[in-house]
């Protein structure tokens, strides 16, 4: 953690950044640039010309007008710190601090203009600002800095170099950087949280609907349990109701060759008899030939023989049965 904050601290002093301002006790004016030099305003019908102090112009007509140009388009809000006022026959001679600003979101110390225009004459002094960054219209500036006013824009201060120790303010950055940083692990920690609960509402609804599906599965199963118990009773009752069939089946093929055996013994015994009736048939059929000479009507007496084989055969079929 220690190293965390260390880093931090350190990524802080490195991107320390302060952005050129005016100082809080300058004055507004509704003033605007009368010459490369000199601005003025109107306090009711009177001018007041605002000079800057230790500033002055030797260029050509060219760099002039470029300058007012820059200075139009720059001074469309100007505050002064006055340093010193008089009186000429047409008005007031202001000298002073000036500060314009295009936007009013960083202001621009006229004093610095011979860091823009080479056409300018005055002294400008710098200032050691260490991991220290400068914004200012007329560029930006790090470690080495021009003497003004500026505004820490993390902290909002609004402070003097060299006057002002930018390592307060350095140590205010690297704090904050710190604080934000925790700030940010609180809201990943928070969205963390709430991935989280997220998560678990969707494993609870998953657990659920398992759960559901357990318990489908389990009645399944008992209904598959009471349908294979149902078919094993039926395929017990199946079983016996074929043992049963087999056994009564043995006994049906046992009387049915018994019957058989006994057609058999019938058949032989109705054919011995039938011979023995022929052969009798016969035998009377002679007999009468013999006493009445040839004449002897035998076929009534076959019929009453064959009537009576028939009569017999019937009878032990029936006795067998």
């Amino acid at each position: 953690m220690r190293l965390v904050l260390a880093t931090l601290f350190l990524a802080a002093s490195l991107l320390s950044q302060y952005v050129s301002w005016l100082p809080p006790h300058a004055v507004l004016m509704p003033a605007f640039p009368m010459n490369v030099t000199h601005l003025v305003a109107y306090e009711g019908s009177r001018p007041v010309y605002i000079a800057q102090v230790g500033l002055a112009f030797n260029g050509s007509e060219a760099e002039r007008q470029a300058v007012t140009q820059y200075l139009y388009t720059q001074c469309r809000y100007v505050a002064v710190d006055v340093l010193d006022i008089s009186v000429v026959e047409s008005g007031e001679v202001w000298l002073s601090d000036v500060y314009c600003s295009s936007d009013g979101r960083q202001w621009l110390l006229l004093r610095w203009l011979p860091l823009r225009f080479a056409a300018y004459r005055g002294y400008v002094d710098f200032v050691n600002a260490t991991n220290a960054t400068a914004v200012t219209p007329i560029g930006i500036f790090k470690d080495y800095v021009p003497a003004g006013w500026y505004l820490d824009p993390a902290t909002k201060t609004v402070f003097r170099l060299p006057q002002f120790n930018i390592s307060l303010l350095a140590e205010i950055d690297r704090l904050n950087a710190a604080l934000q940083q925790l700030k940010a692990e609180m809201q990943r920690g928070g969205a963390n949280i709430s991935q989280t609960t997220t998560l678990i509402a969707q494993l609870k609804a998953q657990v659920e609907a398992l759960e559901t599906q357990r318990r489908a599965l389990e009645d399944a199963v008992k209904q598959r349990e009471t349908v294979v118990a149902a078919l094993n009773a039926n395929l017990q009752v199946a079983r016996a109701e074929n043992d049963a069939l087999r056994r009564r089946l043995e006994e049906l093929r046992q009387e049915n060759e018994a019957l058989r055996k006994r057609t058999a013994d019938l058949n032989k015994t109705y054919l011995a008899e039938i011979s023995q009736l022929e052969a009798e048939i016969q035998s009377m059929r002679l007999q009468a030939v013999e006493e009445h000479g040839g004449c002897f009507n035998y076929l009534p007496i076959l019929a009453i023989a064959l009537a009576g084989a028939v009569a017999f055969v019937m009878y032990r079929r029936r006795s067998e049965e």
